[in-house]
Formats: structure tokens, C-alpha cells, sequence
């Protein structure tokens, strides 16, 4: 390579850099002020433990990385969604850069045809710009509870770009450290990373190793290490299956209603497993045409064999080809290869609630965007040759392909993100994409509540109920709102969902509450089991409190009022409940010798 082409390359380098830069910034800067969401709501500014950072939250089990991220975010901006927002914004540019990166050392390796070693910098930069404003990441970026997505994927990339410099480097041993705590990230931040380890062997046979004697001898202690890293995921396998169901993982049943009756359906790994096929195919066309985007697509998992038969074979044809072409092209295989991994732990035979959520593109839509740019770049090197002025053209037209691609998405994805602007916004799109999904209409509702404008909100939350008799939360929230105006009507309501979801803490709570003054015995009942289901229910402790302190047992009710406070140490109302008892407790020590 001539030293002409050597700072031509590095210009472009420099350039498509900061074009990733710049492009993400754009497209995301208008969501700074926008409000957290839904999962959000609950997990970020209505938990009470995000506050405590210490050496106890350490990144050490599933997911926990992100939320080490979100504790960090609030100790310098609290709850202001603002901080939250360029996390997430850092993390996406981060993964675009990342992204290029690899792409471009992948296209340099010496077994890699002359004409995409010529062109790395460039295919890589298109690629990588492609990616970062392509319409499918908003839900990953814009939407703050999926940084679980986006900092994976951070993460992910950085573990692939380690193993991928460390080929040929004199320090080879600071690549594989690396790589090994990015591997570790990854699975801190989300279970989908179980893959990762996998698809490095695929990478290191594919572009590194010429056979799987040489891989073995030079990265044995590398894989080991990876390997170790699925220890992270032993309290999954811990959990119960109470605890799975409460997920929608594993244990997923779905409520429907045919001649006027409720019907539940357990959703078994076939079941699941015919879904998925639908789902694949609406991921590819999203990456192609980003058109009819949702938050919540509502679908379910109960497909007939002969709704998945069509799209199953294509699926199978396409996996087929990514087996076939492991022996006959086993670069290219990699770019199928990424794609189904990446999706398996969450498309294939493990049932879940979601069967189809955008975010879980965030990654395999690399592969796909590659895909097309390198197939363009070779239609275009084979119809203009290979001479000097004919290399000009190609890069021309794949520069102005790409440009144009960027440019469109990147309208798209400004487009798209103000659907984001408000809860109103957001669930009333999904309500509008998925008028027969229920969730949408609970989220609508909660938007209508998080603004206290609880009237409007009745009519949603009854129509969510209409469709999913079984939706304990849409209960306790319309229970919430007329416990006041009707409270036998209320009673009903949180009778309901403890009915439909015993171990749903905040039912047992509410329904304690209706019964505190008419039967304080049943009542004391679900503030203990409410307590027994989720022991850093705040409310729940103060309740009990304020029963156990009528019925004069006032040490205990000092103590739950106290375990109140150290959860959420802003509980006013459980603080001024603590004085008062307090002082009531203090009097009758005061009265006891005088009484003897």
C-alpha cells in the first residue's frame, strides 16, 4: 500500500470518526429534556434504593452494571432525566466508533481480498454511520430503560474489537485482559451476552486463526476466561418459578377472551418457537424499510403451524445458508452468524412475554447494514472492473449510496424519537399501532396519572382490563383512583388483582388498606404477606405500622416505620408517624412507674 494511500486512508478515518460523532449527536440531542417512561418511572425515579452506591452494588450478577450506571447518573443530576440521556447518547457513539473500528481492522487482515483491504476505511465508515442513525437503535437510546440494550452492546463491540487488535500485536496480553472485562460487562448488563464467548471463536476461526489447532494454542487461557464469565448468570438458574413468572420469562401464560370468557394459555417453548419466524422477518424488514415502529407491538405468542410455516422456511433457508457457507465462505458466514446468536437467547425456544421488541436489534442489525454495504460494494466492483479510474466510480457510488442511506435514516430516526417527546405521545402511538394490546392502554393511563389527571385515565385502564382480565397492575392503579369517590368499588378492584396476582406486593397492600377500619385482622394479613413479597415495599411498612400502633403494640410499629425510612429516606409521612409514636411510646414508659 503506497504512502499516498496510507494518509488517504487515515483522512477517511479521521473523517467517518467524527461524521459517527456528529450524526449521533444530531440525532438524538432533541431527547435531553424528554421524561422517563414507563419501565423508567418504576425502576429509576420511583425506586427508593437508587441513591445507595457503595462497594454492595458492585457489577457482579445479571443486569447489575446497568444499574450501577443509573445510581452513578443520580448522584450527579438525581432524577433529572437530562443526566440519564447523554449516558445513553455516550453509549451509543461509543458502540458506532466501536463498530467502526472492528470493521475496519476485520477488511486490513491479510486473508481479506485486496479490493476490501483498499477500501477498509471506507466500507467500515459506512457501515459504522449507517448503524449509529439507523431508525431501529431509538428504542436502545432515546427510551433510558434500555441502556440494559445499549450498554451490552457497548460492551459486546469493545469485546470483539480487544480479540480483534490483539491479532499480530506485540502486547497481545493486554488485548486478551481486555477483552475479558469486556466480556464481563457485557454479561453484567444483559443476559443476551451468554452468546458473546461463542461468536469470539466464530470471529477468531473466521479472520484470525487459520485452524482450530493454532486457536487453541495461542488463546486457550483467553477462552477460559470467557468462558468463566457465564458463572455470572447462577442466580437465574436460582430463581423460582414464581420469580420467573413475575418476569414473563420462561413461565409465560396470555389471557384472552372468547365468548365472553377469560381464557389463559401457558406459552410453551413450541409455542414460542413458532412466533419467532414472524418476528425475524418484521426485525429484517424494519432494517430495510424502518416503518411502523412501536414502543410495545402487542403481538402474541399463540401462531398456528400454518401461520409459521412460510416464513419458518425462509428463516431455516437463511440459516441453512449461514451453515453452508461456515464451510464454503466462512468470513461472510460470520455476518449470519451474528445475527442469529445475538437473537437466539431471546428468539428462538425460550418463552417470553415480548415477542417481538425493537431493542433486541440493536446489535444483529450491524450484520445485516455490513451485509448490504459489502454486497453493494462487490455488485459495483464487479459491473465497473478493477482498473485504477473504474475503483474512483466504485467509491463513488458506495460513498453516495451510503451518504444518502445515512441522511435518510437519520431524518427518520429525528422523526421517530419525538414520539418520545411524552407519555401521551408514545402511548398513544402504541395504542394506535396496537389497539387490542392491553399494555398500551395501561401505559396511556399511567401517563394520564404520572400528569394527575386521574379522570381521563379511568377509561383507558377499564378498556386494558376489557382486554386482559388478568392485568393485576391496570386493577391496583383504577383501584388507586376511585378508592375515595367509590370504596367498595375500590375493595373490589385490589380483591381482584390479589386474585389474579398473589404475589403482586403492592395488591396486598392496597386491599390492606381498604380493610384497615372495617377488618383490621385481615387487613394486618396482606401488610405482612405484601411485606413477605417484597420486603423494600416502603408503603406496605408504614401501613402496617399504622395499624400495629392503633392496636398499641408501638415497638413494632417503631420498626417498620424505621425499616420505611432507611428504604426511602424522603417518606415524610412515615417520619411525622415515627414522632408521633415515638412520643406516645415515650409517655407511657414515663406513666409505668407512676402507675406502680
Amino acid at each position: 500500500m503506497s504512502e499516498v494511500h496510507v494518509r488517504s486512508s487515515r483522512r477517511t478515518l479521521l473523517l467517518f470518526a467524527v461524521a459517527i460523532v456528529i450524526a449521533s449527536v444530531i440525532c438524538y440531542h432533541r431527547t435531553l429534556n424528554f421524561p422517563f417512561h414507563f419501565d423508567g418511572q418504576q425502576q429509576i425515579v420511583d425506586n427508593p434504593s437508587i441513591g445507595n452506591l457503595s462497594w454492595s452494588n458492585f457489577p457482579r450478577g445479571p443486569r447489575t452494571l446497568v444499574k450501577t450506571s443509573w445510581r452513578l447518573n443520580y448522584r450527579v443530576s438525581g432524577k433529572n432525566p437530562l443526566g440519564y440521556h447523554l449516558a445513553n447518547i455516550a453509549i451509543h457513539t461509543v458502540s458506532g466508533l466501536l463498530l467502526f473500528g472492528l470493521v475496519y481492522r476485520t477488511l486490513s487482515f491479510p486473508n481479506i481480498p485486496d479490493r476490501y483491504r483498499e477500501q477498509a476505511s471506507l466500507l467500515a465508515g459506512i457501515i459504522a454511520l449507517t448503524w449509529s442513525v439507523h431508525p431501529l437503535q431509538t428504542q436502545s437510546v432515546t427510551y433510558i430503560i434500555q441502556r440494559y440494550e445499549s450498554l451490552m452492546g457497548m460492551s459486546f463491540l469493545l469485546c470483539v474489537f480487544c480479540l480483534a487488535y490483539s491479532a499480530n500485536s506485540s502486547r497481545r496480553w493486554i488485548w486478551f485482559v481486555g477483552c475479558f472485562v469486556a466480556c464481563y460487562m457485557a454479561m453484567v448488563s444483559k443476559e443476551v451476552a451468554v452468546v458473546l464467548p461463542l461468536l469470539l471463536l466464530w470471529y477468531d476461526r473466521a479472520f484470525i486463526s487459520p485452524s482450530w489447532k493454532v486457536l487453541a494454542r495461542n488463546h486457550f487461557p483467553l477462552y477460559i476466561a470467557t468462558f468463566c464469565t457465564w458463572l455470572v448468570f447462577l442466580p437465574i438458574a436460582q430463581k423460582s418459578e414464581q420469580s420467573l413468572k413475575r418476569f414473563n420469562v420462561a413461565y409465560v401464560v396470555e389471557t384472552s377472551i372468547v365468548d365472553g370468557q377469560v381464557q389463559e394459555q401457558a406459552i410453551g417453548a413450541w409455542d414460542y418457537l413458532l412466533s419467532q419466524p414472524q418476528a425475524i422477518l418484521f426485525y429484517l424488514r424494519l432494517v430495510l424499510v424502518p416503518y411502523g415502529q412501536s414502543l410495545d407491538h402487542g403481538w402474541r405468542s399463540t401462531t398456528t403451524f400454518a401461520q409459521a410455516a412460510l416464513p419458518g422456511l425462509f428463516v431455516l433457508l437463511l440459516v441453512g445458508v449461514t451453515i453452508w457457507s461456515m464451510v464454503k465462505y466462512p468470513r461472510w458466514s460470520f455476518l449470519g452468524g451474528w445475527f442469529f446468536l445475538i437473537l437466539a437467547p431471546t428468539s428462538s425456544i425460550l418463552p417470553i412475554k415480548d415477542v417481538a421488541v425493537e431493542h433486541r436489534m440493536y446489535l444483529p442489525s450491524a450484520a445485516v447494514l455490513a451485509f448490504l454495504v459489502l454486497i453493494g460494494f462487490e455488485g459495483l466492483c464487479r459491473h465497473y472492473g478493477s482498473q485504477k479510474h473504474s475503483i474512483t466510480q466504485v467509491r463513488r457510488g458506495i460513498l453516495f449510496g451510503g451518504i444518502t442511506l445515512a441522511l435518510i435514516f437519520g431524518g427518520v430516526t429525528l422523526s421517530r424519537n419525538e414520539v418520545y417527546r411524552s407519555g401521551f405521545s408514545l402511548w398513544t402511538d402504541v395504542v394506535a399501532k396496537a389497539p387490542e394490546f392491553a399494555r398500551g392502554y395501561y401505559g396511556l393511563a399511567r401517563a394520564y396519572v404520572d400528569e394527575e389527571q386521574y379522570e381521563p385515565a379511568i377509561a383507558p385502564l377499564q378498556r386494558a382490563l376489557e382486554l386482559d382480565p388478568a392485568y393485576a397492575e391496570a386493577y391496583v392503579t383504577l383501584g388507586r383512583i376511585v378508592r375515595t369517590s367509590q370504596p367498595d368499588y375500590a375493595t373490589q378492584l385490589f380483591a381482584t388483582a390479589v386474585k389474579v396476582a398473589p404475589d403482586y406486593s403492592e395488591a396486598h397492600n392496597n386491599l390492606g388498606a381498604m380493610l384497615t377500619q372495617k377488618k383490621p385482622e385481615v387487613a394486618l394479613e396482606h401488610y405482612q404477606q405484601a411485606i413477605l413479597l417484597n420486603e423494600r415495599n416502603a408503603d406496605a411498612h408504614n401501613n402496617i405500622a399504622n395499624l400495629l400502633a392503633r392496636s398499641g403494640r408501638l415497638p413494632e410499629a417503631i420498626h417498620h416505620y424505621e425499616v420505611a425510612l432507611s428504604i426511602r429516606p424522603d417518606f415524610e409521612l412515615a417520619a411525622m408517624n415515627l414522632k408521633t409514636v415515638r412520643q406516645l411510646a415515650a409517655a407511657q414508659d414515663r406513666e409505668q412507674p407512676n402507675s406502680n
